[in-house]
């Protein structure tokens, strides 16, 4: 019997949810939660609506006692608040959230972006940050501001527009939630090949079977008939790992065009794990990489690992 490794002992992390509203937001904060509480992660949540200009005039006073005495009410601000409250409704043993209320008093503007102040809940900090602009933009600002780890956003109907911003523009890794369904059940399928990236991905992937007790697939795919050392050392390594870890896993290798097998491999009830590419930028934006062409054509959740 392999003799099962300890478990990942990975620095403190920090994920980031974008919401857009109550109504579309939901799967995405459901989602951001609990991954969060399978890294045991601290969670940020940021709202990036367009630029208002007024919002940031003089007209506007954001020491004011209560959100009523503004002179106008930015929308982001009820959006954070419904997710706080969304937050408590899908962590209820956590006594430690449920004390903390949405204060208009803690409400600040700062290094070029709202920020609503909140305590620490159990060692861990949980951020409400409202920003303005463009999404992809704005999104990166913050993490690299607040040093996230995964940036977890809603599918859009602009996501062929998007992907490229996304996945070569946001600098840590990236969870799409693309038609996500809570009520699901999905498997894990993990995009295995040479990339240096890849043993990252299949400690993630490792993490979440492990936690949330879903199956896990492995996908090794090849131009030709034939898979090199490179593929086949990587799906070995993806192997030994799972079993040190005592997760079944089911191998697969198969050839054809890598993002096209991907996609038709996946139907509509994985959640895909993969590696960034290592292409330079500019082959990036001249040629496109696997990621982000998977990103273009498939409608499961995509999480690209860096």
């Amino acid at each position: 019997m392999t003799k099962k490794r300890e478990k990942i002992d990975t620095k403190p992390l920090k994920f980031l949810t974008a919401v857009s509203s109550e109504k579309y937001s939901k799967p995405t904060l459901t989602f951001g939660s609990l991954i969060a509480s399978v890294f045991d992660a601290s969670m940020g949540v940021a709202y990036v609506g367009k630029k208002a200009s007024e919002f940031h005039g003089s007209s506007v006073n954001l020491t004011r006692q209560n959100l009523t005495d503004w002179n106008i009410i930015h929308p982001g601000l009820e959006v954070l608040q419904w997710a706080l409250k969304e937050l408590k409704k899908l962590n209820p043993e956590n006594e430690a959230l449920a004390k903390i209320q949405f204060n208009p008093d803690h409400v600040y503007e700062e290094d070029g972006r709202i920020r609503v102040f909140m305590p620490d809940v159990e060692g861990k900090k949980i951020e409400l940050v409202l920003r303005e602009g463009e999404l992809v933009g704005e999104l990166r600002k913050e993490m690299q501001l607040e040093k996230y780890d995964l940036a977890i956003i809603g599918g859009s109907q602009n996501k062929r527009n998007l992907a490229h911003s996304l996945i070569q523009y946001l600098p840590g890794s990236i969870f799409v939630l693309q038609k996500f369904n809570p009520r699901k059940k999905y498997k894990l399928l993990l995009l295995v090949d040479d990339s240096t990236a890849t043993a990252k991905s299949v400690e993630w992937g490792a993490l979440i079977a492990e936690k949330l007790g879903w199956p896990v697939r492995t996908l090794t795919v090849s131009k030709t008939s034939r898979f090199g050392a490179g593929y086949q050392g990587a799906a070995d390594m993806a192997k030994a790992y799972f079993d040190s870890r005592g997760i079944d896993v089911e191998q697969f290798f198969l050839t054809g065009d890598p993002v096209r097998t991907f996609v038709e491999f996946a139907g509509d009830n994985h959640i895909v794990i993969m590696g960034a590419s290592t292409l330079n930028p500019l082959k990036q934006f001249l040629f496109g990489s696997k990621p982000i062409q998977t990103l273009k054509q498939t409608d499961v959740p995509i999480l690209i690992v860096r």
